[in-house]
């Protein structure tokens, strides 16, 4: 059973976007829906789905979007495809109104587990990983009375964070799935799973959002108005919807302005202006504008090396420089979160680095 949401937080939300549960707004992944419908309506529905991609493009809010259809549907349909003449259904919309869509949005479906990491409410924060207690759920939830034509879904978000037990325990319960029940597995890194879990999963890969579905949905989600605004950000979310809301409501662009401006040409930052910048990037309590950093520094590599590549004229020796600052920076950078390093000195250090190599030395 899901349970109501209590007066603890729900782990991995941002203020500034409805968690995927609530989010009855979904854009883009129309093949992968379309596939999802074409296996309910064949009426062989497989029991367990492994949703993959980048962070933050929807595919949490594509699992609570189907667990509304299945529940709505599943009133009507047996096994798939609708009874009598009803048209068969060529979206997993449901109506706002319909009781499964207020269920669902409260977290408080008989039929719906979320497994995700608990909330420690002694420390007062979230565990590190999704424990074997959390899976030991299903029992119960499995155990639980329902009427043989009732859908139940469980979804753990994210699979990625299921530890060595936990990942066993779920999959005992993928090898003898229990009648009329259906997973989701979100993941944003499924090489991490068990193979043996993947390969009891029915694959759905979802993409980076592009254009002109990125701008809708940046627009539509109130995440930011201004047509200048909206294309900043498309170019600079990698197509994720979540780092859109994450860099317009963390000052993500002044960082970004910034950056480019500190490694413009002749590619020689003052030491003032660098080090406010490396002030700003290493905020304590700020960890998310750190990873950012870390994404710059990836992304302005990636630009530079390929448009010096697209030079007639160009040598090997020209490219070593950037060459050897990609794994240096990636080293410092990786260094200063094991040993949870100075983070300030790191960005001075890397954003020096990357002018000297963007200037041939």
């Amino acid at each position: 059973m899901a349970e109501a949401e209590q007066d603890f937080p729900i782990y991995d939300t941002l203020a500034e976007l409805e968690p995927p549960h609530r989010q009855h707004l979904f854009f883009g992944h129309n093949k992968e829906e379309q596939r999802f419908l074409s296996s309910w309506q064949s009426g062989k529905m497989h029991h367990a789905w492994l949703l993959t991609g980048p962070k933050g493009i929807g595919k949490a809010t594509f699992a609570f979007r189907a667990a509304r259809f299945i529940f709505n549907e599943g009133l009507h349909a047996q096994g798939g495809g609708l009874l009598g003449d009803m048209a068969a259904p060529t979206s997993l919309n449901c109506p706002e109104d319909c009781n499964a869509v207020r269920l669902v949005s409260n977290l408080a479906h008989p039929n719906l587990l979320v497994i995700d990491r608990p909330y420690d409410q002694k420390g007062k924060k979230f565990k590190t990983e999704i424990t074997v207690d959390e899976v030991r759920r299903t029992v119960r939830f499995f155990g639980s009375t329902a009427g043989e034509k009732t859908w139940r879904v469980c979804i753990v978000d994210p699979a990625d964070d299921l530890n060595n037990n936990a990942a066993n325990a779920l999959l005992k319960i993928l090898e003898e799935p229990p009648a009329r029940t259906i997973f989701f597995l979100v993941s944003h890194a499924p090489g991490r799973l068990l193979p043996t879990i993947r390969s009891r999963c029915r694959r759905l890969n979802f993409s980076p959002l592009e254009n002109p579905v990125l701008g809708e949905a940046i627009s539509q989600l109130e995440i930011a108005e201004g047509k200048d605004t909206i294309d900043q950000l498309c170019k600079s979310c990698d197509g994720s919807i979540r780092k859109a809301a994450e860099l317009q409501s963390d000052e993500g662009l002044v960082v970004i302005h910034a950056f480019e401006r500190l490694l413009a040409p002749p590619y020689n930052p003052d030491y003032e202006t660098l080090n406010a910048f490396a002030e700003t990037v290493s905020q304590r309590g700020k960890d998310e504008r750190f990873d950012g950093f870390s994404d710059l520094v990836h992304r302005y590599l990636t630009r530079q090396l390929h448009q010096k590549s697209k030079s007639e004229d160009i040598r090997g020796e020209d490219l070593y420089p950037l060459a050897r600052v990609w794994d240096e920076a990636r080293e410092q950078i990786q260094q200063t979160r094991i040993f949870n390093l100075d983070k300030k000195q790191t960005v001075i250090e890397v954003m020096r680095m990357l002018a000297k190599a963007s200037r041939g030395e």
